[in-house]
């Protein structure tokens, strides 16, 4: 088969090589930029990296983009016109770039959000953060460029502060922002594969950990790590995303979907899950740990439901946890490319590259020990401070964990950046899940019979 990858932001990598395992033509397309290494992939000589996927479009037999805001447009005009692209459309985007559209959408379907109010500018919010003086989560309504504002406060004062920074260094949001009342809870996300004709495959439960330091401190990134399991049954599913099958296939939706929830600890909300936001897109690394899950060919099955509607996908049901590796500046992403570029990622032996999923790197010669000699060999370097996801399963959270974690610890990178800590936190509360009745596939550490 002959598969197109449409990068947006150049973690198709180890996507691509799945599939050039598997035996499949591979065209990975990813647009060179200043701030990206443009030896992103070199070395890697089983697929072939293109900086203009249009010509490719009749050549390919299926389209995967993995992001949902650049290039939307113009494959949407592709899938008119007969293409088989397995991603969101623009509409179904919108559901994650335009948050008011998509908090509207579900609770149209009859889905609880947090209470929350738009205001026009930076100095609204701040004025009625001061009079009603309470505990807020501050989110743009915007593009996805300005969500690097959301913040969740630890009080009034503290909000109030943090919009008067904002303010002070002039990084006001293109467009209306959201204070959305901050509630006690638990934070779960819930997902499907959409095809041709809805819904396939087993929802996804998931944790993810955003913070970058152990104990859930320090600044937001993208993501250092989650813990998830496809699931048979999900309540969280069944009362909430699988009610929007209808619309996901009038909106043209194609690909993975996940609403994010927290749900209530306390008071009137105890026990209900709220949606935070939709992600209709490839999540990082949400992806590379799914694709521990599944069996099989990795993406016969994504050709199958995008073309025909069939469902052959083929996902295991075991824990996985996933952990990030990176280097620094992350997750400030400041510094040029330059500067970290070349670094060598020792420890990735063939026996151990199953579990290692590679982001922003390279191949390139670089010394190794062979005995007691300094070689030169081909090894994997950064092209970029995200490096790579290492994933573990097993039938409990513990034993995903501790595979997962034997494997990082195996990988040697200098000034190493990785959080000792994903999924920890499930032991505490899984058990107030399960009381909820969500979850419940998840067991922290299985009781031996």
């Amino acid at each position: 088969m002959k598969v197109l990858i449409v990068d947006q932001d150049g973690f198709g990598l180890d996507f691509c090589l799945r599939c050039a395992r598997a035996g499949h033509e591979v065209r990975w397309f990813f647009q060179d930029r200043e701030d990206y290494n443009p030896g992103l992939g070199k070395g890697f000589k089983i697929i072939e990296r293109i900086n203009n996927y249009v010509g490719s479009v009749e050549w390919a037999d299926i389209i995967i983009p993995t992001g949902n805001s650049q290039f939307i447009d113009r494959l949407d005009f592709f899938k008119r016109r007969g293409a088989n692209v397995f991603g969101p459309s623009k509409k179904s985007a919108d559901l994650e770039i335009k948050r008011k559209f998509g908090l509207d959408v579900v609770k149209k379907a009859g889905l609880e959000v947090p209470e929350y109010q738009v205001f026009n500018s930076l100095e609204e919010a701040k004025q009625h953060v001061l009079k009603t003086k309470q505990r807020f989560v501050f989110k743009t309504m915007g593009d996805a460029e300005d969500k690097s504002l959301s913040y969740c406060s630890h009080s009034a004062a503290d909000m109030a502060q943090k919009i008067q920074n904002w303010q002070d260094l002039k990084m006001n949001p293109k467009g209306p922002v959201m204070l959305q009342v901050f509630i006690p809870g638990i934070e779960i996300g819930v997902s499907k594969w959409m095809g041709k004709k809805g819904f396939i495959g087993k929802a996804n439960e998931n944790f993810e950990h955003k913070k970058l330091m152990p104990g859930n401190k320090g600044p937001n990134t993208g993501e250092m790590g989650t813990l998830m399991s496809y699931v048979n049954e999900s309540k969280l599913f069944d009362e909430t995303l699988g009610k929007l099958e209808k619309e996901l296939l009038e909106m043209g939706h194609l690909g993975d979907v996940d609403l994010n929830f927290i749900i209530g600890k306390e008071g009137e909300y105890k026990g209900k899950p709220l949606v935070l936001e939709w992600t209709t897109r490839w999540g990082i690394p949400a992806f590379h740990i799914m694709t521990a899950c599944h069996k099989g060919d990795p993406v016969k099955w994504m050709y199958d439901a995008c073309t025909t509607g069939e469902d052959t996908s083929n996902m295991m049901t075991d824990i996985a946890v996933g952990v990030v590796i990176g280097i620094p500046d992350m997750p400030y992403n400041k510094a040029p490319w330059q500067e970290n570029d070349g670094v060598p990622i020792y420890g990735v032996t063939p026996k151990l590259e199953k579990y290692v999923h590679p982001c922003l790197i390279g191949i390139e010669k670089v010394y190794q020990m062979e005995d007691d000699n300094v070689v030169k060999r081909p090894t994997w370097v950064s092209k970029g401070n995200w490096l790579a996801v290492v994933t573990g399963t097993g039938k409990d959270v513990k034993t995903a964990m501790g595979r997962a974690y034997k494997v990082e610890d195996e990988i040697k990178v200098s000034d190493k950046i990785s959080r000792n800590d994903i999924a920890k936190d499930s032991e505490k509360f899984l058990p107030e899940l399960h009381e909820m009745g969500y979850a419940t596939h998840f067991e922290f550490e299985r009781k031996k019979s």
